[in-house]
């Protein structure tokens, strides 16, 4: 007669056998995308929006005839930075199989995120991608997982789908606004610059001069004085390429931002156009400083493609407030004293 503790071990024994089989079983139906690519073609024609929703919030990138731009700032993308997300997410291929089992898709930090975003569990929610069509149906949609503990890879899984795969290598993805935006502000030639006029918070307003016949730069208001040729190289070449770091929110006037004290710089160019700029002498809460800017055209050189132009320039920057690098910010930050050689 079998005891009562060894029919029981049997029992759990044949039922242990039973849902191996049955999962055996289950697995043969299942195809397996293992080694395929994550996205097999992209119709960029018909890409109108990209979505990522994380613990940040809803990311909304959207394509117009203008370009891309952030819903939220309403500012233009860098087509450089959308055109690598792309590349990546299509050369991409899936690696093994992980689990079809929905249970543990909170192991992987692979639940579909909440729609209440105080809702939000980092262990268990995942970062969801969103690539849609202007009518807003989805070209592709999938959830990003934690990143594998042991080794290189990340988990995903579809959205709908239940089979958790493991990519080859993580696929980082920026959440913040900023990060996407175009960060170029001035494009120039510097060799188109002829004029710049400093209006310092304390000190009396002086102007660069540049003479084209003599190739070199004199302070208007002391044609005599000799400059530094290296300081004034940093200041044109800071110009030149003068870029930002994110936009900041916040009215031109707010002193919350570090700009109780204001340098001005006109930059004329030989072109006709003039940009103001208006950079914080203090630095903010994150250690750089805060500028705005604003183009206009010389009277003399107005013509209709100038002033398009200029609405157009306006029109993006105008009543933005840019972050720019402290080191960077101290190219533009000159007093008259800082440019002139020492006797």
């Amino acid at each position: 007669m079998i005891k009562p503790l060894s029919l029981i071990a049997l029992i759990l024994c044949i039922i242990g056998i039973a849902l191996f089989f049955y999962e055996q079983d289950a697995d043969k139906g299942l195809e397996n995308l293992s080694g395929q690519a994550l996205l097999k073609e992209l119709d960029t024609k018909s890409l109108n929006k990209i979505r990522v929703q994380s613990s940040e919030g809803l990311l909304e990138l959207h394509q117009s005839l203008e370009g891309w731009k952030e819903i939220g700032l309403d500012y233009p993308l860098s087509a450089e930075k959308i055109q690598e997300f792309l590349l990546e997410l299509t050369d991409l291929r899936l690696g093994d199989l992980i689990t079809k089992n929905p249970e543990r898709h909170a192991l992987f930090q692979l639940l579909a995120p909440p729609d209440d975003k105080q809702e939000w569990d980092e262990d268990k929610h995942a970062i969801t991608v969103s690539l849609m069509r202007g009518d807003d149906s989805k070209l592709l949609e999938i959830h990003l997982g934690k990143d594998r503990e042991q080794g290189s890879g990340q988990y995903l899984r579809y959205a709908g789908a239940d089979e958790v795969y493991l990519l080859p290598e993580s696929l980082e993805i920026d959440t913040d606004p900023n990060e996407w935006l175009s960060k170029s502000l001035l494009k120039i030639n510097d060799e188109m610059i002829h004029k710049i006029s400093f209006q310092n918070s304390s000190d009396p307003k002086f102007t660069l001069n540049y003479d084209n016949e003599s190739k070199r730069w004199s302070v208007l208001e002391d044609p005599e004085a000799e400059l530094k040729d290296d300081a004034i190289s940093d200041i044109t070449k800071r110009l030149k390429d003068l870029s930002f770091t994110k936009i900041l929110s916040g009215e031109l006037s707010d002193n919350s931002t570090g700009r109780t004290q204001l340098t001005g710089l006109d930059v004329a160019l030989a072109d006709g156009n003039i940009y103001s700029l208006q950079v914080g002498e203090n630095e903010n809460a994150d250690g750089n400083h805060v500028l705005s800017l604003r183009m206009s055209i010389q009277i003399e050189s107005d013509s209709p493609d100038l002033r398009k132009e200029m609405e157009r320039f306006n029109q993006k920057t105008g009543g933005r407030l840019f972050e720019i690098r402290s080191w960077e910010a101290k190219d533009l930050l000159k007093k008259q004293a800082d440019l002139l050689k020492e006797d």
